[in-house]
């Protein structure tokens, strides 16, 4: 009596439906949530780059003095970086490039590219954003 209540539980389709779903669907769903988290960090850490390139920029070319403008930039960016929740590693990973068109790079009608780059980890790959300014004529 086990045996034919065994093979009736068996051979009937009582329940595949959920079985078919754990042992195929939920396996391709992995990746897929993998993928998305992977995409959220790198989209996070590319706007995080793309705001302080723009912010350091706007500080260089709004500074009063050529003296104190890559001060400013300097500063503005360690202070927008800390408000937007940079940790420690990440400013370690963090590179701050300073582009001139002219010498003195404080010049009127100068551009100014400030480049943002965080370095690549085993977690997390290398990001890259920059921003461009131009010095007013009358500075």
């Amino acid at each position: 009596m086990r045996i034919g209540r065994l093979k009736h539980f068996w051979v009937s389709n009582r329940g595949s439906a959920s079985i078919e779903f754990v042992s195929l669907a939920l396996p391709l769903f992995i990746p897929v949530i993998f993928f998305l988290h992977q995409f959220a960090t790198v989209s996070g850490t590319e706007e995080i780059a793309r705001t302080l390139a723009r912010e350091g920029a706007r500080a260089f070319v709004t500074s009063s003095r050529g003296d104190s403008a890559e001060i400013a930039m300097n500063a503005v960016i360690a202070t927008a970086g800390m408000e937007l929740g940079l940790t420690h590693d990440e400013f370690s990973r963090m590179a701050v490039g300073l582009e001139c068109s002219a010498s003195p790079c404080y010049t009127p009608n100068a551009k100014i590219i400030v480049t943002i780059h965080f370095g690549a980890t085993k977690e997390f790959r290398a990001v890259t954003a920059s921003a461009q300014e131009y010095i007013s004529p009358w500075s």
